[in-house]
């Protein structure tokens, strides 16, 4: 065998650890990248340990079947589950000097208002541990009101904070690195959102069965919504155009899949042909994308969605708005409307 030392590179195995608010079992677009890209780094040999929030019934230090270290730290959830606020207690210290006293060569926080980031990022400069954060917003968290003006300036604050702290920002989507510059931050470039096609589709068809137990889609036109029933999402909206829809095509149907603040108020609406299936599990979110005509995300704000990428790597026809990475996605009618 030929061998030459120019020839010759070390592969190193870096152990990684991601700061991430928000991770499953809990079901979102920044749980989903954090895992994916957990997983991808594992395949590559890197070790991975992911801090994020605790959860009612589910333990605060775990290993899972793909080898990810999960620690979560002790946290208040507040806006219906959407924010976490770190309790600094004493299982909260002692979680900390553990993750102190471990050999990180590298971290990823995601993303850069959540209070657990703002910590993250004063952990690692504390700790030496080079840091990139990845934005995944297009739009203030909260935005009417009173409480929205509180929220803005708590915004600024955070990305003050953090860029005192790490000065090296990323995007899931260009959109996300435009958004950046709203808080004099400059985005050093894309880690963009992303999908397995191959693994979507056997997702999908492990949930297509259990799912078409539930739903009927035989001769009916299907749209589809995956989501949080929140108001960035744009779920009213949504239920109020099908009520026009419903009219005149009487053979549609609508169906929604998800949870949050806004499903009762959906759901009172009592629209015919509006089938609220509640959170499915994740190939059965798949198999309804599989099964339907259309998926419809009218989104106010986003980062790059997920569910656009899975609703395309499954070949459903996509309605969405210009918001966040779709534009990227979606260069003209042939692949979807915007």
């Amino acid at each position: 065998m030929f061998c030459h030392t120019n020839f010759y590179r070390e592969v190193r195995i870096v152990n990684f650890v991601i700061f991430s608010a928000q991770y499953l079992p809990t079901v979102g677009g920044i749980e989903r990248y954090t895992n994916s890209l957990a997983k991808k780094l594992i395949e590559k040999g890197h070790r991975i340990t992911v801090v994020t929030s605790s959860l009612q019934d589910v333990p605060n230090r775990e290993t899972d079947s793909d080898g990810i270290d999960i620690w979560r730290i002790p946290v208040k959830w507040i806006m219906n589950r959407r924010f976490s606020i770190p309790i600094p207690n004493g299982e909260f210290r002692r979680i900390a000097k553990q993750l102190a006293q471990t050999d990180f060569d590298f971290a990823i926080i995601q993303t850069r208002f959540y209070l657990n980031s703002l910590w993250a990022s004063r952990f690692c400069k504390k700790n030496g541990i080079p840091a990139i954060v990845v934005e995944h917003g297009t739009a203030h968290l909260i935005r009417d009101g009173i409480v929205g003006m509180a929220g803005c300036a708590y915004e600024h604050i955070a990305a003050k904070y953090v860029k005192h702290n790490c000065d090296n920002f990323y995007g899931v989507s260009l959109a996300c690195c435009g958004w950046l510059e709203h808080f004099g931050l400059k985005g050093k470039g894309c880690l963009y959102n992303a999908v397995d096609p191959a693994a979507v589709a056997e997702n999908a068809e492990k949930g297509n069965e259990s799912l078409c137990r539930k739903i009927d889609f035989t001769n009916k036109t299907t749209i589809a919504f995956a989501g949080r029933f929140i108001k960035e999402k744009g779920v009213v909206n949504l239920a109020e155009a099908f009520k026009e829809i419903n009219r005149e095509f009487p053979d549609v149907q609508l169906v929604m899949a998800g949870d949050g603040e806004l499903w009762q108020q959906v759901k009172d609406m009592a629209v015919p042909n509006i089938i609220l299936t509640g959170n499915l599990s994740y190939p059965e979110s798949l198999a309804l994308l599989k099964n339907s005509d259309i998926f419809c995300l009218p989104t106010f704000s986003e980062g790059f969605s997920t569910s656009v990428l899975e609703a395309a790597a499954l070949k459903a026809m996509i309605i969405t708005t210009k918001t966040g990475g779709s534009p990227q996605l979606i260069k003209d009618e042939n692949h979807g409307i915007l």
